[in-house]
């Protein structure tokens, strides 16, 4: 036995504990991502020491690892075999680990390309709510076994057990970047651009947007990237420039770690995700209610978006559902009690289902998702 397993049955215990006693527990490591969901309570229990690397295999494109793993560590270890994780998640602090990406299912400006990071989680193992350590999928790539119940984890905000382990789909990483500038387009032709752009077979992997500039990725092999850039270039008579690696990652960098996004007194992050044909229509519903800054990734499919702190959660939200989208209140100051858009009634009854199956008493991070 090791020290990870050590620390797995230490949490183990105290999982069965917190059962016994009927008592809630609020689960946390890197705290990088605390302003996400509902402010909750709870007796902590802090995953920050169950840290390390399991097992990678660069051949097979898996790798394992702890919860309280920095993510920094394990985007480090990938790239020294030229590997990398290409949903690209934000880490948002140095202390960010890999299972607070996994439970809030963060992905990057890849995502529209290569999908949300709930496709690259192979499977994990976790504590349930009957203090049972319990796997689901696998560590190879064509092994789907309980492929669903991985999918359902990313994205739960520990609400529905207490990750031990998680396997994740590493990928090869791209031979050449390069970034696409064109300046001067107004809201609505920008997202025209966007939307003809992503669905072209072009090497493009990330697509984004403010009031500013557009922004196109390209990677892959450098013939294909410059032959495609060369030819948007040329059919786009707005101002246009190109820069090249380095600039290139220092740029998509700073977009994903929302450093051009830093809100002033007075003003809070919001997140929106819907449909991109509906974006255009929700930045002016958004600029009724103070909207100051704004920009769009995913290829349309996420607004990110600067409010007034004083602007009512509620009616923001409703503004997201007329819209068909999707919101998330960005608070680390309150209960945060409109954190989230209400889901569905079909959704709704769908995650009280989870929550009942997995966690009956119901002591993972209890009113983080919901009341």
């Amino acid at each position: 036995m090791n020290q990870g397993d050590d620390a797995a049955d230490a949490i183990q215990e105290r999982v069965r504990q917190a059962l016994a006693e009927n008592a809630p527990l609020k689960i946390f490591a890197g705290r990088t991502k605390s302003f996400l969901g509902r402010r909750h309570d709870g007796i902590p229990l802090d995953l920050s020491g169950l840290t390390g690397v399991v097992s990678y295999e660069p051949n097979e494109l898996v790798l394992v690892a702890r919860p309280g793993t920095k993510l920094s560590e394990i985007e480090a270890l990938c790239r020294g075999e030229n590997q990398y994780f290409a949903f690209e998640p934000p880490a948002w602090g140095a202390a960010a680990t890999i299972g607070g990406t996994v439970a809030c299912n963060l992905s990057g400006p890849r995502r529209f390309k290569m999908g949300a990071l709930r496709d690259h989680l192979l499977g994990a193992e976790l504590i349930d709510g009957c203090g049972e350590r319990i796997r689901t999928g696998g560590k190879v790539v064509k092994n789907v076994t309980g492929y669903d119940l991985s999918k359902v984890l990313a994205g739960s905000f520990g609400t529905l057990g207490v990750l031990t382990e998680v396997c994740f789909k590493i990928w090869p990483r791209p031979e050449t970047q390069a970034t696409l500038f064109i300046h001067g387009l107004t809201p609505a032709v920008a997202l025209e651009r966007i939307l003809d752009w992503a669905a072209r077979p072009l090497q493009i992997t990330g697509l984004v947007c403010n009031a500013d500039q557009l922004a196109a990725r390209f990677e892959g092999p450098a013939p294909a990237v410059w032959a495609q850039l060369a030819t948007l270039r040329e059919g786009e008579s707005a101002e246009s420039e190109v820069v090249e690696e380095a600039e290139s990652h220092a740029f998509w960098r700073r977009w994903r770690e929302l450093e051009w996004l830093t809100p002033a007194t007075g003003q809070q992050r919001w997140r929106f995700s819907g449909p991109p044909t509906k974006m255009a229509q929700l930045i002016q519903a958004l600029e009724a209610e103070g909207l100051s800054r704004w920009g769009l990734d995913w290829a349309g499919g996420l607004l990110w978006a600067l409010l007034p702190v004083a602007a009512q959660a509620s009616r923001l939200h409703r503004t997201a559902a007329r819209h068909q989208a999707l919101g998330w209140r960005f608070a680390a100051d309150d209960y945060n009690e409109d954190a989230f858009t209400p889901l569905s009634t079909g959704a709704t009854r769908m995650n009280q289902m989870l929550k009942r199956a997995l966690d009956p008493q119901g002591i993972f991070n209890r009113g983080k998702l919901f009341a």
